[in-house]
């Protein structure tokens, strides 16, 4: 993962650094350090993460996100700043999330978790399509899956792929991602749900499948748990 720390003052430049370090340790990371928006936008590749203060000369934080998608960069935008009367500007530039320095501690923690349920939407599993073989499906591009006779269709944002895996073996794969089997004959993507009504679950791609009635109150906690774990995408 790729993260960029953006401030024009060297203590928050590195207390920044040293709280990302500590919530990423272990895992694989690169951070590279801007004390300007100008250097950041000149910077060549993309960052998944970018932690940017508001207050900076010349180019300031709002103006530096604006250019940033402008080029076309999709990284998560975090806002830091020591004036909270400004947080409703950072909605103008669609910020992640904006962390006052005064709590940066408790609220930037709260971010980078908020994040990282966004940037594993990145992750695929590897499964055998009949006709096609072994390929990669991005978990973010399948919307649903269901059972065929002994096989799978996997609904996704490319089109249907069938599988020779079972349910149970799809299952096993996405434990502790954010599918749900929600009834015998589906496992769905809660984030690919567009609205609930009582035992039916409406797809965001214009289909509709059912829930399991002794599973509606699970799927329910599970569901709007990953909507607000997810809040302000």
């Amino acid at each position: 993962m790729r993260i960029a720390i953006i401030d024009d003052e060297d203590y928050w430049r590195y207390e920044t650094k040293k709280i990302v370090e500590t919530y990423y340790s272990g895992e694989d990371i690169e951070i590279d350090i801007f004390d300007n928006g100008t250097d950041f936008l000149n910077e060549a590749g993309e960052y998944d993460l970018s932690i940017v203060d508001v207050e900076m000369p010349e180019v300031d934080g709002f103006e530096t996100i604006k250019r940033a998608k402008e080029n076309g960069r999709e990284s998560i935008f975090i806002i830091l700043t020591t004036h909270t009367e400004l947080s409703r500007k950072g909605y103008l530039v669609n910020a992640f999330r904006y962390v006052d320095k005064a709590n940066i501690n408790e609220e930037i923690y709260e971010a980078l978790q908020s994040s990282s349920n966004i940037l594993e939407k990145n992750q695929y599993i590897e499964i055998n399509v009949v006709g096609e073989g072994k390929k990669n499906i991005i978990l973010n591009n399948i919307y649903y899956i269901e059972t065929e006779k002994h096989c799978t269709l996997l609904h996704t944002k490319q089109g249907i792929l069938k599988s020779n895996y079972t349910m149970s073996q799809m299952e096993e794969m996405l434990v502790g991602k954010w599918f749900y089997r929600c009834h015998n004959s589906y496992i769905v993507n809660l984030d690919e749900i567009d609205r609930c009504e009582g035992t039916i679950i409406y797809i965001k791609n214009g289909s509709d499948i059912d829930i399991s009635k002794r599973k509606v109150s699970e799927f329910n906690d599970l569901y709007f748990e990953r909507k607000f774990n997810c809040a302000n995408r």
